[in-house]
C-alpha cells in the first residue's frame, strides 16, 4: 500500500510532544514509513526538528502535509476577521452541510 506521507516529504505536527519539547506547527522530515495492519495506523519516523540526531516516531493521525496545513491556516486566518454575525451564519451553514452529507451517506449505504 501507498504511504499517504512519501519519504522525504515534509510533514507538520498537529500535537505537542512534550517528551521533545516540540510543539504543533513544527516541521519535520518523513525519514521511514511504517506501514500496519487495517486495525493499526501507519507510523512515520521524523527527523529534522532544528534536534540533532532525534528521530520521532509518530502515528498517521499525528502529522499533515505542509501544504494542508498552510491551507488550513489560511482558512483559520479569514475565519478570524469574520464578524460575530458572520461566524453565526457560517456556523449554521455548515451545520446544514454536515447534515445533508449524513442523508447523502445513508441513501448510498
Amino acid at each position: 500500500m501507498k504511504p499517504k506521507f512519501p519519504l522525504f516529504s515534509e510533514v507538520v505536527l498537529l500535537q505537542d510532544i512534550p517528551m521533545y519539547n516540540l510543539k504543533r506547527g513544527s516541521v519535520a522530515t518523513v525519514v521511514e514509513h511504517y506501514p500496519m495492519t487495517e486495525l493499526a495506523q501507519d507510523g512515520y519516523s521524523l527527523e529534522g526538528f532544528n534536534i540533532p540526531n532525534v528521530t520521532v516516531e509518530v502515528a498517521e493521525s499525528q502529522i499533515i502535509s505542509v501544504e494542508q496545513w498552510q491551507k488550513e491556516m489560511e482558512i483559520l486566518e479569514k475565519l478570524h476577521q469574520l464578524s460575530v454575525v458572520k461566524l453565526v451564519h457560517l456556523e449554521s451553514y455548515i451545520e446544514k452541510l454536515l447534515s445533508d452529507d449524513s442523508s447523502d451517506r445513508l441513501k448510498v449505504s
